[in-house]
């Protein structure tokens, strides 16, 4: 299969030539994949309902190219890590392929790449943010550090930062993978009610950043931050801007599985900071009137009225400049509500919230949009000013709790 590959077009594609099998090369062709080929299930979504024989619906590497380079299309976990594995193959690399967890046993794949007598871990199937070495040790990545530990079946890899939300943990294991035992476990990713068949999801990972879609929304995850950007319907064609993807594909496969609308109409942005106590100590340092007035103490003199035990206004005067809060505490949730009102009347929602996800503690600021502010998607320097300012916020709230 390697020999009909069109590799220089690939390459080209990837905007990358040939050169000698090293780890800077791998990196780079790793890179560019995970850029410019897109994680989608809008092509596993039409290949299952197009072909009958459990046999033939996986998208093997030949079709794989073919369609990344007339539509821009790229696939799921097997598929992705299949068609890199030959790409690889083709460029002289010592490469093998493995097996893994994500939710359960067997249902990801990766691939180990040998160069200068080590062993790399090369995952294109979740994807992991870079090539690491495949050994116990803390690896800095643009997308935060991941932990890794080896076990007795393989490694445990973790994400020690970045956005909370989703599978912070995969494993990868280390034991040799017969071709048919790889192709068998891709063929049960076709089973009936499997996740990558229920509705369309895409992701690109962009110089630290992660964009994706799912559920009516866009969201672009980086380091701290997570920007949520509800997409007008028909998606089929922002979609298409967005992932460099035939506008038809992602038309025919949303029209298969549905295109629900998102959950809410307005977007946000979210900043993350982990914090060493319990959620309940964190919200206990600004949810009472006069916590939440020391939080503002620095922007000005303070005044506080309270309406009711979980209801408070505040006013915080600086010169002849002025803004008014109004917060709603919901001490269940560990929520703080807050509209703000400037001199000229104009209001802004946001929220202060804690949460637990995966034995840590998380200081959440949220801004939250009247409109979906589809604008973020397009001037990262301004959404990236935007979440230093909620980043701000929460550093502000973190030396409450730990002074």
């Amino acid at each position: 299969m390697t020999g009909v590959l069109p590799v220089d077009e690939i390459l080209e594609s990837l905007d990358l030539s040939r050169a000698e099998p090293g780890l800077g090369y791998l990196e780079a062709l790793f890179t560019r994949f995970n850029a410019r080929v897109p994680f989608e299930n809008a092509t596993k979504i039409l290949r299952h309902a197009a072909v009958a024989d459990p046999a033939e619906k996986p998208r093997r590497p030949g079709l794989f190219w073919r369609d990344h380079l007339s539509s821009g299309t790229g696939g799921t976990c097997f598929a992705r890590v299949e068609a890199f594995y030959e790409l690889l193959v083709a460029l002289d690399f010592r490469v093998v392929r493995a097996l893994g967890k994500v939710g359960a046993d067997f249902d990801h794949a990766a691939l180990f790449v040998e160069r200068d007598g080590r062993r790399f871990l090369c995952d294109v199937g979740f994807p992991l943010p870079a090539v690491v070495p495949a050994a116990t040790g803390h690896h800095a990545t643009a997308s935060g550090t991941l932990d890794i530990t080896e076990t007795a079946r393989g490694l445990a890899v973790a994400f020690a930062e970045g956005v909370p939300e989703g599978s912070r943990a995969i494993e990868v294991f280390t034991g040799p993978v017969a071709p048919q035992e790889f192709e068998s476990h891709w063929r049960a990713t076709f089973r009936p009610g499997a996740h990558f068949l229920s509705s369309v999801r895409l992701r690109v990972e962009r110089e630290g950043r992660t964009l994706a879609f799912s559920e009516g929304a866009a969201r672009v995850d980086d380091l701290h931050s997570r920007l949520t950007v509800p997409l007008a319907s028909p998606r089929a064609r922002r979609l298409s801007e967005l992932f460099a993807m035939e506008e038809e594909i992602l038309e025919k496969a949303l029209r298969l599985v549905g295109d629900p609308e998102p959950e809410a109409g307005g977007g946000s942005l979210t900043a993350y900071l982990e914090t060493p106590v319990t959620p309940e100590e964190a919200f206990a340092s600004i949810g009472t009137p006069e916590g939440y007035r020391e939080l503002l103490a620095g922007l000005g003199a303070v005044s506080v009225h309270a309406e009711a035990p979980d209801a408070f206004r505040l006013r915080v005067s600086a010169g002849e400049s002025f803004i008014e809060e109004d917060v709603t505490a919901d001490r269940a949730a560990r929520r703080l509500s807050v509209l703000r009102r400037g001199p000229s009347g104009t209001a802004a929602r946001f929220a202060y919230r804690t949460e637990s996800r995966g034995g840590a503690t998380y200081l959440i600021r949220e801004a939250l949009f009247e409109t979906p502010r589809d604008d973020l998607l397009r001037h990262d320097a301004l959404r990236g000013r935007l979440a230093g300012s909620l980043a701000v916020d929460l550093l502000a709230w973190s030396r409450r709790i730990v002074r």
